[in-house]
Order: C-alpha cells, then structure tokens, then sequence
C-alpha cells in the first residue's frame, strides 16, 4: 500500500503542477470526498513565484486565460486521482477519511494529512469547508464584496462568540 500511496502522491502533484500556467512557490489542495462516494471535489491554492498573493485554482482560466474546457478536462483528471487515493484505501481496509490537505513548495516540501468526520448536515456545505480550511491551514481571507467573504466572516463572528 505504501508504494501505491506514494506513487498516487506523485501523481496528484504532478496533475496540480500541469495546470499552474506560471511558476509557482507553494501550493495547498484539498481534496473531498462524501462517505459512500456521493460528492467528491478538488481546489488548490499557489502563490506565483515573486508574489505573496494566493490564487485559487478556479480563477486558472480567467487569470492566465486557459480555456475553461481544458481547465474543466484537467481538473476532472485531479478528481479522478482523489478517487483512486481514496479507493487505495478503500481495498486495504483502512479508515476512510472525507479530506485530503496537501501541501506543496517548489523547493520538494511535501505534508500531507487526511481529516476524518468533518462532514455534516449542519457543516456549512462544501464552501464553507473549504473556507474554513483554507484559512486554518495557510491563512487565506476571501476578498471583500464576494460571497466567500461573506460566509468567512460569519464563520470568524461564530468562531469568536463560542
């Protein structure tokens, strides 16, 4: 199993590393996948080398001007590989987990954790996890003036009156 870990590892960074257009200095992804197989998801975050800014991996297309379609095509790869890492577990009886949080630096840093339970019907939906973790884990605030924003900002209000 761990070779057919690490080799899926690999291949997941690789995947990440093919749709950043630019150089890039780090990188975080978060991969989901809902017991039973019923949703699954992928994003990422990087910072282009020379810069302090995140850019999130659906802005590719807009921000560097890659057709949606190949965007869309390579991003249902990367879905493919958070499947495979999750059946590799699946057939080696192992807890499943519903996140994967990659980390990523241009320099061959690599972390990787796997977050169990953290799916339910009062979480907040998918945004709201990925908010959450992306705040947690690298320190991300969405924009003002988007929903994002406004779903971070009652997750701090929440956060602070418990």
């Amino acid at each position: 199993m761990d070779n057919q870990l690490a080799e899926l590892y690999k291949k997941i960074a690789n995947k990440i590393n093919s749709m950043i257009p630019i150089d890039w200095i780090e990188l975080y992804y978060l991969g989901e996948v809902e017991k039973g197989k019923m949703s699954w998801s992928s994003v990422f975050y990087f910072v282009e080398s020379g810069s302090t800014y995140f850019i999130k991996s659906h802005e590719i297309p807009t921000k560097y001007g890659v057709s949606q379609q190949i965007y869309d095509e390579l991003l249902s790869e990367l879905d493919e590989l958070l499947l495979n890492l999750y059946n590799c577990f699946q057939q080696n009886d192992q807890q499943l987990w519903e996140q994967v949080s990659l980390m990523l630096s241009s320099d061959g840093k690599f972390n990787i954790d796997f977050l169990y339970d953290i799916m339910n019907e009062d979480d907040g939906g998918q945004l709201k996890r990925e908010i959450v973790w992306a705040y947690e884990t690298f320190g991300f605030i969405p924009n003002d003036g988007i929903y994002s924003r406004k779903v971070f900002d009652k997750y701090i209000k929440e956060k602070t009156s418990q």
